[in-house]
């Protein structure tokens, strides 16, 4: 039970919810990363979104059949792992985004992350996410881990 799983199952979790025109999401690979049905919290808009893995999926794959999305990429730049036992928990700092055509610097946000060890399999239970916004920057410390 290392963090090194984690850092993977974190990165496998950032490539699954990433496409393109040519790919699609792998939500089958993003169904697997998660223990029941998970958790995932959108605290980016006024009216908080809430979503299973399933829900986020069809909500993510109604996005892209509607023409909203054609392109996605994230990945994580800073972290802090935390574990405790069988239970452990991430500050993972993200960027994105949403254009296939790389014009700068890319958006940044912060994520929470919790995750449990089943048989020796790190599994992520929750997460909830924030973007960066004019009025909320990322704190220094969480940019230094």
């Amino acid at each position: 039970m290392t963090i090194q799983e984690i850092d993977h199952l974190t990165e496998r979790f950032y490539q699954s919810i990433s496409f393109n025109t040519e790919h699609f999401p792998n939500l089958d690979q993003l169904k697997e990363l998660f223990f029941g049905d998970g958790k995932l919290i959108n605290a980016n808009f006024d009216q908080v979104l809430d979503f299973t893995v399933q829900t986020f999926s069809h909500s993510l794959m109604a996005q892209i059949e509607s023409g909203n999305a054609t392109h996605f990429t994230q990945q994580e730049i800073s972290d802090q792992t935390e574990i405790f036992g069988i239970i452990a928990q991430r500050i993972s700092v993200y960027e994105y985004t949403s254009s296939a055509i790389s014009n700068g610097k890319w958006k940044q946000g912060v994520n929470y992350i919790q995750y449990l060890n089943v048989h020796g399999k790190w599994l992520i239970t929750s997460m909830i996410w924030k973007d960066e916004s004019p009025d909320l920057s990322i704190p220094e410390s969480y940019l230094d881990l």
